[in-house]
Order: C-alpha cells, then structure tokens, then sequence
C-alpha cells in the first residue's frame, strides 16, 4: 500500500507533464513515465493474473510508444515532406495505447484480468492524453476516429455477459463521447470526465464490494444492489432522466449545429447499447427466488444507493434549467 502511495504521485505528474509539455520529446517521456507507473499500480496485488496482464499490458503500449516515438521522429526530420501514412501513424499509436477503436482488440480481454483501481484509471484517466494530442494536433482524424468509436463501443458490447467487458466497450463508446465534447468546448469535456468518472467508480465499488464479474452472479433477492447496478449501467449508457444523460444532451445539443452525422450516429448506436442494458435490467428484475422469505436476507438500503438516486433526481431539474 505504501507503494502505491508513493507511485500514484507519479503516476498524476506523467499525466500533468504530458498534458503542459510544448515539446513532443516531453510528451514521449510523460507518457513512458506514465507506463511505468501505471505497471506498477496493476501489479498490486501480485498474483498469476494480474503478472500476465500487466506483462501483455506492458508489450503493447511498448509497441505504441516504439511507434509513435519513430513516427514522430520521421515527421520532425521531414516537415515539408510528410507523407500520408507518417501523419497517420501517431493518432493510430494513440488510440493503440489508450484501447480506443480502431484498434481495441487487445483491450477487453486484458482489462478483465486487472485489479479494480487499475481498471478503474485505465477506463478514465489513461484517455486524458491521448485524447488531448490527438484532438490538438490531428484535428482531421478526430471525427473518424469518434465514428469508430461510437460504433465499435456500442455493437462490441452487445453480446457480452460479463461485467467488465461490458464497462470496457462502454468506455469505448464514452470515448467517441468526449472527442465530441472536446471538439466544442474543453469545459463540456471536462463536466463529461467528470460525471463519467463518478459513475465509473460507483461501479467498480459496486463490483469489488459484490465480487460480481457476470450478470448471472446477480443474486435474485438482491433487489436494490440490482436496481443501483442497473441504474449506474443505463446512466453510463445516457438514458434519460438519468445522470449521464445530460451531459450527451448538452454535446448533442451543441455538435448538432455543425456535425449532424456524428450526432445521429451517436444516439443511433446508443439505442443498441440501451436496448442491451434495458433487456438484462428486466430479465434480471424479473427473476424471483426460490428460498424461503424468512431465509432470505433483507439488507437495508446503502448510503451510496440513495447518494446516486438523489443525483438522478437532480439531473433532470438541471436539464430543465439548461433549456
């Protein structure tokens, strides 16, 4: 834990170091910084998973970073030259590091196998910079690479039971999300990250108090851990009135005006994402328990429950005044 303690701190100031450096040398060493100590958070606690894991984890951003360095490299010698695959290739390393889609494949079945604060900063944090570089400085990428998000992020996680594939393939789609959100405003990114990262972590303590993995591990009698689960799912998901709805609104409200397409293919594939959610909520709620009532154990209603019911309370008053 000490560890820990003293590697989050390092772990923040890669994250500050990239985000400020004018330099692209700089940023390379930000996000290595940022590697190193993100490996060191992801093996605590040590065990036969999270070493393979974090050895795959540490291989791929190895071969994204080798590649963006190299890349970055050929464009700083031949400025006036650049041809179309140079300036193509470090956008391309980006969303390789940060497990954003086109190229995702290796994210879902690795992140299954991290510690809950890892998973936790891998699904928020680590998209900060990649997120940022690209929007700054391949702003003609950016659109591209949000429609494969939003589709990827959506259709992906239509056929997945477990929880935390599910979680990734949402923070795929979520990713498409922001990249509309910076690409308007860098405060409607931040009020997006931010409400994002609190549903996020209502999550991972939800799974980590459970220790559920599947939806099929979701106990029956368990009515009000399902109804917050499910509340968080369809909040991250953006259904209205719910929490996460209303910073989707506020993005769509305002991208709409000059990128229709983008807009229309984001509520589109959120539909196949609420659909999903929607089917396991009824299915799940549905089921009743075959113990005896007298044997069944009534736990009274969690601090944390009527904390997110009241924010969901509170978001559809503030949509109305933003209106």
């Amino acid at each position: 834990m000490k560890k820990i303690n003293f590697i989050f701190p390092t772990y923040m100031l890669s994250i500050i170091m990239s985000l400020s450096s004018s330099s692209w040398m700089m940023i390379w060493m930000g996000l290595e910084m940022n590697l190193l100590s993100f490996v060191f958070i992801l093996m605590k606690p040590s065990t036969y998973y999270s070493l393979e894991s974090t050895m795959k984890y540490f291989l791929i951003q190895s071969v994204g970073s080798l590649i963006f360095l190299v890349t970055i490299s050929i464009n700083m010698i031949y400025f006036n030259e650049m041809s179309t695959i140079n300036a193509i290739l470090p956008p391309l390393a980006l969303t390789l590091k940060s497990g954003m889609a086109p190229l995702h494949i290796w994210t879902p079945d690795i992140l299954e196998k991290f510690n809950y604060f890892g998973f936790l900063l891998f699904i928020t944090m680590q998209k900060l910079v990649p997120l940022f570089i690209m929007y700054s400085s391949w702003m003609f990428l950016t659109p591209w690479i949000c429609l494969c998000n939003l589709i990827v992020g959506s259709i992906g996680g239509i056929s997945q039971s477990s929880i935390r594939k599910m979680v990734a393939f949402s923070s795929i789609s979520n990713s498409g999300w922001m990249m509309m959100a910076l690409s308007y405003s860098h405060f409607f990114f931040m009020l997006f990250f931010f409400l994002y990262f609190i549903t996020n972590m209502m999550i991972i303590v939800y799974m980590k108090k459970t220790q559920n993995k599947w939806l099929t591990q979701i106990k029956p009698q368990q009515k009000q851990e399902k109804m917050f689960f499910f509340s968080l799912m369809l909040s991250l998901s953006g259904m209205p009135p719910l929490l996460g709805f209303l910073p989707k609104w506020m993005v769509i409200k305002k991208i709409s005006l000059y990128a229709p397409t983008i807009s229309l293919t984001g509520i589109l594939f959120s539909l196949f994402t609420l659909f999903f959610y929607i089917k396991c909520a009824i299915t799940t709620m549905m089921k009743s328990s075959e113990m005896a009532k007298w044997k069944m154990k009534y736990s009274p209603i969690k601090t944390s429950f009527l904390f997110f019911m009241l924010m969901n309370i509170i978001s559809p008053l503030m949509f109305v005044l933003l209106t």
